[in-house]
């Protein structure tokens, strides 16, 4: 799973590098357009931004599966005893499979439809926008399965940090690294 989610991470970030790149075509255009008046029609870019942020989305999301970062209410895990709190993340772990599978399931209606239906500036089937979030959340499901698995198996998972005392910790250390 780590080769797939190396790969997941490097394809969400060319997703929101894409989406900058089209965002930044679409502004330059209506730009373009006020200062000078050369009509330059770019609705492609906006679309193509949309479908770009919604693939981000998914794929991100299975990446957040994967280093355990999907939003959750943590402080009834860390008040309860260890052997408490595992069996606490194995629900956790259990209803977010719940969630993606049904994800995956309504997906699989909506590329059946989105191949009847087409994109109005692109002019391309609907069915590859909403692949993105198929495999997003089987992407997910196997992480969240692996995830399971450790906690079942007691195995060492990484220890999470909240996302505001990792900044804190960055701010600190460049600080630090800057005296």
């Amino acid at each position: 799973m780590d080769s797939v989610n190396s790969a997941t991470e490097k394809c969400a970030g060319l997703f929101l590098l894409g989406m900058i790149v089209a965002v930044s075509i679409s502004v330059f255009s209506r730009l373009l357009y006020t200062y000078t008046g050369i009509s330059l029609s770019t609705p492609w870019a906006e679309e193509l931004a949309r479908f770009l942020m919604i693939g981000s989305v998914f794929i991100g999301g299975a990446v957040a599966a994967y280093h355990l970062r999907l939003i959750g209410v943590d402080v009834f895990v860390t008040i309860v005893p260890e052997r408490i709190a595992r069996w606490l993340r194995l629900l956790s772990h259990l209803l977010t499979l719940a969630l993606a599978l049904l994800l995956v399931w309504k997906s699989i209606r909506l590329i059946e439809l989105g191949f009847k239906q087409w994109s109005p500036a692109m002019e391309m089937p609907m069915a590859y926008v909403y692949a993105s979030m198929a495999i997003g959340c089987l992407l997910m499901c196997a992480n969240t399965l692996t995830n399971a698995a450790k906690e079942l198996l007691n195995v060492e998972l990484p220890h999470r940090e909240s996302a505001e005392m990792e900044e804190a910790m960055e701010i600190k250390n460049s600080v630090e690294g800057a005296l």
